[in-house]
């Protein structure tokens, strides 16, 4: 029943495997963090291969996850000139590396798949070989089909699935709440004290970072949590894990994914559309009030069987065999100038010369310089713990006055001002 809400898109994908096995190559930005495109191409391409098919993925920026990547038996290049084989198909993530696969492979169609509404990187290549273009939540068909012109007959949802190897088995939920964090990299929700001040009302234990910025196997973290908050690719895993999870992000509050609430989540991929509401103690509270066991193990039970990454190797394979069929060109063999053309453009996305937001911004007048937006960022975060510090207070001695703004902003400084003498120290 679930799934026939999701849209007719997710249901058109045929069973069974393709009718030979295909010469895929991926493309990504970068291969060197824990970000949903990264963790994505990691879990995708090895239940392509799971499924008889050949991959080589191509990112100009490569690290930890090419090395995971790697580790399958897939190769990793950050250069796509050695190549020997032509691919059959080019499966395109971020636009910069799809070009270059492109202007290498003048014979072989594409399909290309939108991951974000503002990014640069997610601008969709217009090109007569891109046949078929994707998106992971619904607000994006907009960028695709109304600011970029492509036809609705090209466009299609392709949900987020997750590796249910890398997540492991289900852990049944507990009755009730015991221990609840953010399961996001660091600054991803502003409004942390919020939300910990709505757990300790509850009696909530609560974790305000689960992760770190360098977090390896973040997954394994999940253990003995019973909610998160989280949005994106991370409140899939969870939710696959068995937790609970309230859907927040630095853009707002989502609410408790429910079995009746999933295929609004789903088709905004548990991100803007979703996040709507701004965060309140009160609203939260309301959330954490419908936390149901069974109902988090009905969702859970869903997710896993629905949303795998089997399935969606599943899905991709259909539109690969969709894009193929259509197939009304001549056989083209990559000269020189499309090799030596290709390789610039890989040159340029290595140097971070080609969609580096602050150099766009720059250009435009409109970007501050880095050093600024470096203690912008600190001050936020001091802000927040200040603020955090400062109910503390007023809740163990409800008669002491209130700390002034002065004050405040005295502490700030002082914070800064010490910050800037240790690193001066270390120089």
């Amino acid at each position: 029943m679930l799934t026939q809400k999701l849209g007719g898109e997710l249901n058109q994908a045929s069973p069974g495997r393709a009718a030979r096995p295909l010469k895929i190559l991926f493309t990504n930005l970068v291969l060197r963090g824990r970000s949903g495109t990264e963790t994505l191409t990691r879990d995708v391409v090895l239940a392509l291969r799971r499924r008889g098919h050949s991959i080589v993925v191509f990112a100009p920026h490569v690290g930890r996850v090419a090395a995971e990547v790697r580790a399958t038996g897939t190769p990793v290049v950050n250069s796509l000139t050695d190549l020997p084989e032509i691919p059959d198909i080019i499966h395109g993530q971020h636009t910069g590396p799809t070009l270059a696969a492109l202007l290498r492979f003048p014979d072989t169609p594409a399909v290309f798949v939108c991951h974000d509404f503002s990014s640069e990187h997610d601008d969709p290549p217009v090109h007569p070989r891109v046949r078929k273009y994707l998106y992971v939540r619904n607000t994006l068909r907009g960028r695709l089909v109304d600011e970029h012109g492509i036809s609705p007959s090209q466009v299609a949802f392709w949900p987020n699935t997750v590796d249910l190897v890398r997540i492991g088995k289900f852990v049944p939920p507990r009755k009730q709440i015991r221990r609840a964090a953010v399961f996001a990299y660091p600054d991803s929700i502003p409004f942390t004290p919020i939300l910990g001040r709505a757990c300790a009302a509850r009696g909530i234990e609560f974790n305000p970072a689960l992760l770190s910025s360098l977090s390896d196997h973040p997954l394994r973290r999940l253990r003995g949590v019973d909610l998160v908050f989280a949005s994106g690719r991370m409140a899939l895993e969870a939710l696959a894990a068995g937790c609970a999870v309230i859907n927040a992000d630095r853009y707002g509050l989502g609410g408790l994914v429910t079995t009746k609430r999933l295929p609004a989540f789903i088709q905004a991929n548990f991100a803007i559309g979703a996040l709507s509401d701004a965060p309140a103690i009160e609203a939260i509270d309301a959330e954490l009030a419908r936390y149901d066991a069974e109902d988090v193990a009905a969702v859970a039970d869903h997710i896993r069987v629905n949303f795998n990454s089997d399935r969606g190797a599943e899905l991709i394979e259909a539109q690969y065999e969709e894009v193929l069929a259509q197939r009304s060109w001549n056989t083209v063999v990559p000269s020189e100038e499309n090799i030596a053309t290709s390789r610039l453009v890989e040159t340029y996305l290595q140097d971070a010369r080609v969609y580096d937001p602050s150099f766009i911004h720059r250009r435009r007048g409109t970007n501050i310089s880095p050093a600024i937006e470096s203690v912008i960022s600190k001050l936020i975060e001091t802000t927040d713990r200040l603020t955090h510090e400062i109910h503390a207070l007023r809740e163990t001695n409800p008669e002491s006055a209130p700390i002034s703004r002065r004050n405040l902003w005295r502490r700030i400084r002082q914070r800064m001002r010490k910050s800037r003498n240790n690193k001066q120290e270390r120089r």
